[in-house]
């Protein structure tokens, strides 16, 4: 039950964010389809991966968190961290999601 509630706030909080931004900045750069259903799957695939650490390491997550929403952490950069293998699809996300 309570591990559910974890899941759920990282989820919630944490990951969707995370690929939303990715999603939405993709968007605003008018980035080919197919990449952003790259960015998409990557995000699904990443969800595990983000899950176990942000329950190993709570300080991480609110760290990530935090830092995504205020623009000091790139959301891409954690997608690709957490997921290796989505490094392919933030290869090709890369050159639609200007640095701010």
């Amino acid at each position: 039950m309570i591990g559910d509630l974890i899941a759920w706030f990282v989820l919630a909080f944490l990951v969707n964010p995370l690929t939303a931004e990715v999603q939405s900045r993709l968007a605003e750069a008018n980035a080919p389809p197919a990449v952003v259903g790259q960015v998409a799957a990557c995000g699904a695939s990443a969800a595990p991966a983000l899950l176990r650490r942000a329950t190993e390491d709570p300080w991480w997550a609110i760290r990530t968190g935090i830092g995504t929403w205020i623009g000091t952490v790139q959301a891409d950069a954690v997608l690709a961290e957490a997921a290796p293998n989505c490094g392919p699809a933030m290869q090709a996300a890369r050159p639609y999601l200007p640095r701010s």
